[in-house]
């Protein structure tokens, strides 16, 4: 018993009671030893055992055919075997040659068995899921639970440790499997008593003995190595390119074949290679051994010279692979082949070829011959140029009929002036004619062509710049034709299949919604002034602004105070105005624009040197506002020339500048009544 992980010693009485259930334990054990029960833990054909086909170890039913061979994997003896109808050949004990393991010979066919043993039981009709063939072996693993323990007493048990070779091995103990760790490892509580282990491994000879939990003082153990029970396969050749390994007519691998691992015993070995015999050999692998093979190949093949006469693009096959285009050289393996000439939509060219070793032999096929259909095709209207498969001249003209057309996939393009191009794919079939009838939409195909390059909508929708291929069913639509700083040109036209070429040249507009402008001129009327100024147009909005002064000396004013003698005096004008306006196109050079505005004017002052005067008026100033007229002319790309009449009222005027009206009717007239301007515009 244990707690806490540490071992301790019952009391007495405790003892005592242990001892009796161990009594009992034992006779229970002997009493029931004959109800024990077994059972098939697995059955399975061995595809690489070749036991049952080879000398000495092959058998043969009443009727002279091999036997199914069937391992059965036990450590117990005393089993009878029953199959039915067909039978039993014969039943070999375990032995030397195959220790823990009885081999049953049974004819082909057995589907079902009977097992019986007179400790064990019996196994009634177990199914083998299939029906056993003659030559073929195949492995059935037996288990019971037959317990050996003979337990002495309950306060006598052990820890077994468990270490087995290799690590995937099976570890039994009184044919109960037990787990084993990722290394092949163990630790097991086991009572005292004597055990029976049985510990395999496929490729591996299996061990089986007795072991006896007897040890009170130290922890037993038990490591068992199991002995290889296969060798190993080298196959490798002098030559670059090697084959295809068999062994047991089953595919191992292709040279060079290194440490292939293969069971003790006997095993024939066949490797393949393209135009070489194959090569056979039997072999006998012993345990722990290597078989080196270099197999001596002996060429089996011919030269062969095959190409297709007059045509370069036809494909070459032989047996069903593709070797190449047009013509093909080289080696063919002795035998019968069948050699074609294959080109899509053509009839395949076959022949057969039987080639003898080291005879070689050149092969021309005919041209493979191309499969015609018929197509036919009609129009409303007819005489349609038909253009087929994207050739540069046409066919010829609907109503249309070929009767020579290659079968497969054809693409097909119907041309009729006036009309819309038709384009679709047919598929042309032997011995199918194709009729197709196409009614042709009146189409307008004209082209608009341009100066300069523009751009092209059509009914408000843009189809890109010239020139330009309408391709456009019959019908009215709004050409529109536009170029920055030129004049649109726009059309309402009926388009159809006799509309002719565009050809349009755009006039330049000089008259543009988005402009900047600078201007020098000259005015005349109330006031003779020379002006500078700038303004431009935003969406045909208008701003200006200019600077202005007057050439003129000024008239002559006499001041007096009524006792000195007057002093003369003469008065400038100077000043600015600004105007906000919008303009009108009148045609792509000319352009109105009204404006209103408001004008700054001051006068500047002066006297004789020698009069002594202080200044009276000087820099006496008044504001006007105004109404006039801006008629703009283009003369050339950027150049221009405009007169801008316009009327003043005065808004504002400081003393001097009133009393110096009052006086005077030019300086009066400096803000007030009418005027005009002329200018030389640059614009961009």
């Amino acid at each position: 018993m244990k707690s806490n992980g540490n071992f301790y010693r019952p009391t007495a009485c405790k003892r005592t009671v242990a001892r009796l259930v161990a009594v009992v334990m034992v006779c229970f054990a002997v009493m029931t030893s004959n109800a024990q029960k077994m059972s098939v833990a697995s059955f399975k054909p061995d595809e690489r055992d070749q036991t049952a086909m080879l000398e000495p170890t092959m058998k043969l039913d009443p009727n002279g055919d091999k036997c199914a061979l069937i391992r059965i994997v036990t450590t117990e003896r005393g089993f009878q075997f029953d199959t039915g109808m067909l039978g039993v050949v014969k039943i070999e004990e375990q032995n030397e040659a195959h220790p823990g393991e009885i081999w049953l010979y049974v004819p082909s066919g057995v589907m079902k068995i009977n097992i019986q043993h007179s400790q064990f039981g019996v196994i009634k009709d177990y199914d083998l899921k299939q029906r056993l063939k003659q030559g073929r072996t195949y492995v059935m693993e037996l288990t019971s639970d037959m317990v050996y323990n003979l337990v002495v007493n309950y306060d006598n048990e052990k820890s077994l440790d468990v270490d087995v070779y290799p690590a995937n091995a099976k570890f039994r103990l009184n044919g109960v499997e037990k787990e084993l760790d990722d290394n092949g490892k163990a630790s097991l509580q086991l009572a005292f008593g004597k055990y029976r282990y049985r510990v395999e491994a496929d490729y591996y000879h299996p061990e089986e003995s007795d072991l006896t939990i007897d040890d009170k003082e130290n922890r037993q153990r038990l490591s068992v190595r199991l002995k290889p029970a296969f060798g190993y396969l080298n196959v490798q050749t002098l030559e670059s390119d090697g084959g295809e390994v068999y062994v047991d007519e089953e595919r191992a691998g292709s040279i060079p074949l290194s440490e292939y691992p293969l069971k003790s015993g006997e095993h024939k070995i066949t490797v393949y290679k393209k135009l070489y015999k194959p090569y056979t050999t039997n072999i006998v692998m012993k345990d722990s051994a290597a078989v080196d093979l270099t197999p001596d190949f002996e060429p089996n093949y011919a030269d062969y010279d095959i190409q297709v006469s007059g045509d370069r693009d036809a494909q070459i096959f032989i047996d069903g692979e593709r070797v190449g285009t047009g013509k093909w050289q080289g080696r063919l393996e002795a035998g019968h082949h069948v050699v074609e000439a294959k080109k899509e939509n053509y009839r395949t060219v076959r022949e057969e070829v039987d080639v003898e070793r080291d005879v070689p032999r050149k092969v021309s096929l005919p041209q493979p011959q191309p499969i015609y259909g018929t197509l036919a095709i009609t129009t409303y209207p007819d005489k349609a140029k038909v253009y087929i498969d994207g050739e540069s001249k046409p066919s010829g003209e609907t109503g249309f009929t070929d009767s020579r057309l290659i079968v497969g996939r054809h693409h097909v393009k119907l041309v009729l002036k006036g009309h819309k191009t038709e384009e679709f794919d047919v598929d042309i079939q032997e011995g199918m004619p194709q009729r197709i009838h196409k009614d042709l939409t009146d189409f307008c195909n004209a082209v608009i062509y341009s100066y300069p390059v523009a751009n092209v909508s059509l009914d408000g929708v843009p189809m890109g710049q010239t020139p330009l291929q309408l391709n456009r069913e019959a019908g009215p639509c709004q050409v529109v034709v536009s170029a920055k700083g030129y004049t649109t040109y726009s059309k309402r036209v009926n388009l159809n299949g006799t509309t002719e070429d565009f050809r349009i040249e755009l006039k330049r507009n000089y008259v543009r919604p988005y402009e900047f402008y600078m201007q020098c001129g000259y005015s005349f009327g109330g006031m003779k002034d020379v002006n500078i100024g700038a303004g431009f147009y935003y969406n045909n909005v208008n701003f200006e602004g200019s600077y202005l002064m007057s050439p003129d000396k000024g008239e002559k004013i006499f001041w007096s105070n009524g006792s000195d003698e007057p002093i003369k005096a003469r008065y400038k004008p100077l000043g600015g105005n600004v105007k906000i306006g919008y303009g009108i196109r009148l045609n792509r050079r000319m352009r109105l624009t009204p404006q209103a505005g408001v004008a700054f004017l001051s006068l500047k002052e002066s006297f004789d040197e020698a009069s002594g005067m202080e200044s009276i008026a000087d820099g006496a100033k008044a504001v006007s506002v105004g109404a006039g007229l801006r008629l703009s002319f283009a003369i050339a790309p950027c150049v221009g020339v405009s007169v801008t009449p316009e009327y003043l009222v005065g808004a504002g005027k400081s003393d001097g500048f009133k009393a110096l009206s009052e006086v005077s009717p030019k300086i009066k007239g400096y803000v007030e009544g009418f005027k005009c301007n002329v200018s030389l515009n640059l614009f961009f």
